[in-house]
């Protein structure tokens, strides 16, 4: 009786072998949980409107890695978007992030931004480096570009990339979040 499902049990473990191959080159973008970040000295009470960053990276990948191409599963231009606003709502500013410049423009502090470059480099087996750069202007004025590079290095086959991303992120924006406060 076994050998009539012998076939089927092993379309079954070819067919999970393909997909979790495919799965490993997927890359989720998180963000630093708030309890491993510095606690916020000063609130503020500004009312922020934030438009969504223009993604102008050559490449949507995000590097190569093991010959497979690492691929965001959702939206870089959200994701740093969102990074941006959590930090200001955790500064305790008033945000509302929008889809246009049009939607904003009755806030007193407008903010925009694009992403330059975002990329993953394997430099051994379980070590990587990200690099990251934003340009974030304030209420039209000359866009200002932070980069950030973070190195991390892990138990091969672990992941190791998600938490260097979130990282990444979070190097990028904090020089540019008193920069935001301070342009009212």
């Amino acid at each position: 009786m076994f050998r009539m499902y012998r076939p089927f049990v092993f379309i079954l473990c070819a067919a999970l072998l393909i997909l979790s191959g495919c799965a490993s080159s997927q890359v989720r973008l998180r963000y630093v949980p708030e309890k491993d970040l510095p606690v916020v000295q000063v609130q503020h009470t500004d009312a922020i409107g934030l438009v969504q960053f223009a993604d102008k990276r050559s490449s949507k990948i995000l590097g190569v890695d093991k010959g497979k191409e690492l691929t965001p599963v959702s939206n870089v231009a959200a994701w740093v978007t969102r990074g941006v606003e959590n930090e200001l709502v955790r500064h305790g500013a008033s945000v509302e992030y929008v889809l246009s410049t049009q939607q904003i423009k009755k806030f007193p502090v407008r903010v925009t931004g694009t992403i330059a470059e975002l990329r993953i480099v394997p430099l051994s087996v379980g070590k990587y480096r990200g690099e990251l750069t934003l340009t974030i202007a304030v209420n039209d004025g000359l866009p200002t570009t932070y980069k950030s590079t973070v190195e991390k290095q892990g138990v091969p086959y672990t992941n190791i990339i998600e938490p260097l991303l979130a990282e990444l992120l979070q190097e990028a924006i904090n020089p540019a979040i008193p920069v935001i406060f301070a342009a009212k």
